[in-house]
């Protein structure tokens, strides 16, 4: 948590970027986090009951104020090399509803790459990751919050909500954030890929029907 914390000081000391934690630890831990968050600049905590990490997700949208949200799990890190100016700039200068950037992946030191244009449908698991993603908070207001029910494949069901209508997206291949690959998405492969079977049987026709068209 204070790796990432620490990582996001420069954006911070602009008053257009607030950080929102939401922490479901316990005793020591928690006030531990809660005092060192309370020294920082433009960060609120929030505590919410263990109840995984959509519910963490959808905690931070419904108390978020600003337009753009970008999500980042504990042992994430927005970047070092990251042009604040450009950053925001592009931000402010976009009329997408989300702005795919590029990750670099902390144990590998390797960039993750934009999809061809032909397979940018269905929306494929691995090319959306959040850490590198910014998202317009009225998509949430539209097509619903992540699902709960769902522990690691909420991102994925999200965007074939959201693929499946008129949503417009910007791919710049430009890092923004490092990926903690330690993270629980990696360690539970298997209950990774049954999830995203369970998105597929939902939505099937909603995908087929999109694909077609």
């Amino acid at each position: 948590m204070k790796k990432t914390i620490n990582s996001t000081y420069a954006l911070r000391q602009r008053d257009v970027v607030s950080q929102l934690i939401i922490d479901s630890s316990s005793g020591p831990l928690a006030e531990e986090i809660k005092n060192f968050v309370s020294l920082e600049k433009n960060i609120t905590y929030f505590w919410q009951e263990p109840s995984g990490i959509s519910a963490a997700f959808n905690y931070g949208i419904e108390n978020a104020k600003t337009d753009w949200l970008w999500f980042l799990n504990g042992g994430d890190k927005v970047i070092d090399s990251l042009n604040i100016n450009n950053f925001i700039y592009i931000l402010s200068s976009s009329n997408s509803h989300a702005i795919i950037f590029q990750t670099k992946i902390i144990q590998a030191s390797l960039r993750t790459g934009h999809p061809q244009m032909w397979a940018l449908w269905p929306p494929l698991l691995s090319w959306i990751p959040h850490p590198c993603t910014l998202t317009r908070r009225e998509l949430f207001d539209k097509f619903g919050k992540f699902d709960k029910t769902l522990k690691i494949a909420m991102d994925y069901e999200f965007w074939v909500r959201c693929f499946a209508r008129d949503v417009t997206v910007d791919l710049i291949s430009i890092p923004i954030s490092e990926f903690d690959q330690t993270g629980i998405s990696n360690s539970l492969n298997k209950q990774t890929k049954a999830e995203v079977r369970k998105v597929i049987r939902r939505h099937f026709w909603l995908i087929v029907k999109r694909w077609f068209s």
